[in-house]
């Protein structure tokens, strides 16, 4: 992946609006049964066992089950784990207990295909208007503009844009962020908030300062602070990292989210790509900054456990996924997944190119992989800080005031 390509990317996945979202499920490898129309939402089922026991119900009124339905699976194969999972339009395989997935030809009825065809057309009116991938540096807002200079595109795609430029007061380089806020909103469970954020974490040594913000009715526009390089490219150029230099981002990063989660804000999508790095003027092996980058999924917490699924899948803790509910906690397992990534050169569960499904059943299920060659090479106070952080059970996984307080930091 460039360096361009990996900047900021969308991350969500599959997250879900709060209208109610009209789904067909459809009886594992019956080619001829055309489905059930059913609408989901927390407003109509309290958790995932109330709507697999709905839908069973509902399925044996018109098809026979072996037994009750204990897994809805999306076309391409990608199980659906929680109410936090569906996406409005969803043509869901619905299998009894020990069934395997059948690929076959499937019938969906025409009433949901008319609704599923009228919501499309709803939805992209709702979203019409110029293409970030036509937009070019004169169509910016002369907020924009006047103040910041040289703008060269470093990602642009059809509802993100990021620029880099240069503070014409300061001769500073920056990055000018410019977002779709209706697909973003469209697109996620919780209200996007990212300038809102930015402003309440500002001048924190270990987050990226938000310069300042421009919103309009569709877009909003931030020019945020500038740092050459992110862990995920530095991993990529060396594989895994010394104890010396693995201690420095993670020092950082804690010290970055004690600070959020003081202020009430979870990140919800910590990883190498997300925390920015600068390098000391002496050499590549000592970092003098790491600031956390990319708000975009990072929301409130309440004391209310949030259940809206979104991240990065490698990097998701496990009660993310299982749609359980959850808290500041998934930011310190996405932590020790970071720490392992930088020790290791790998991700401790499954690879990032390996299918979804398999990556969030090697979370729910598996056991961290350890290199074999590294074994007794690192220390181990590195080995016991990432097997605290990486406990399934979130009220035993350390906290972040707990990481800041470890020996292996503090050392």
């Amino acid at each position: 992946m460039s360096e361009k390509d990996k900047f900021f990317q969308p991350k969500r996945l599959q997250p879900s609006p709060l209208k109610a979202l009209r789904v067909c499920f459809l009886r594992n490898g019956d080619r001829h049964f055309k489905g059930v129309n059913m609408a989901v939402s927390r407003g109509h089922f309290k958790d995932f066992q109330a709507l697999l026991q709905s839908v069973t119900e509902a399925l044996r009124r018109h098809v026979v089950l072996r037994s009750a339905i204990s897994l809805m699976c999306l076309m391409d194969g990608s199980p659906l784990v929680s109410l936090g999972s569906f996406s409005e339009g969803d043509m869901v395989i619905c299998c009894c207990k020990y069934e395997e997935l059948v690929n076959v030809d499937y019938t969906v009825n025409r009433d949901f295909l008319r609704q599923k065809d009228s919501h499309k057309r709803r939805h992209l009116r709702r979203l019409c208007g110029k293409s970030l991938k036509e937009i070019i540096p004169t169509d910016l807002p002369k907020a924009i503009s006047l103040y910041i200079g040289q703008l060269q595109a470093l990602v642009q795609t059809t509802r993100t844009l990021i620029y880099c430029g240069m503070a014409r007061a300061t001769r500073m380089p920056c990055i000018v962020k410019m977002v779709n806020k209706q697909y973003m909103d469209y697109n996620c469970e919780d209200p996007y908030i990212e300038a809102e954020v930015h402003r309440r974490l500002q001048s924190h040594p270990n987050i990226v300062d938000l310069m300042y913000s421009v919103e309009e009715e569709r877009y909003m526009y931030m020019v945020l602070e500038f740092l050459e390089f992110d862990v995920g490219e530095m991993l990529q150029k060396k594989g895994s990292v010394s104890e010396a230099m693995a201690k420095s981002v993670v020092r950082g990063t804690a010290a970055g989210l004690a600070h959020m989660h003081q202020l009430q804000i979870i990140h919800r999508d910590i990883k190498p790509d997300n925390l920015l790095i600068r390098y000391s003027d002496k050499s590549e092996t000592d970092i003098s900054a790491v600031k956390i980058a990319d708000f975009g999924l990072a929301t409130y917490y309440r004391g209310s456990k949030l259940y809206a699924c979104c991240g990065t899948p490698c990097f998701m803790a496990p009660e993310l996924i299982a749609g359980s509910g959850y808290d500041y906690q998934v930011d310190c397992w996405a932590l020790g997944v970071t720490l392992f990534h930088l020790l290791y050169g790998k991700t401790p569960f499954a690879n990032p190119e390996t299918m979804v499904v398999d990556i969030y059943a090697a979370i729910m299920s598996g056991e961290p992989s350890y290199p074999e060659e590294k074994e007794g090479v690192l220390s181990s106070e590195a080995e016991q800080l990432i097997d605290w952080l990486l406990i399934r059970d979130p009220s035993k996984r350390l906290t972040i005031t707990e990481v800041n307080q470890n020996w292996f930091l503090a050392q």
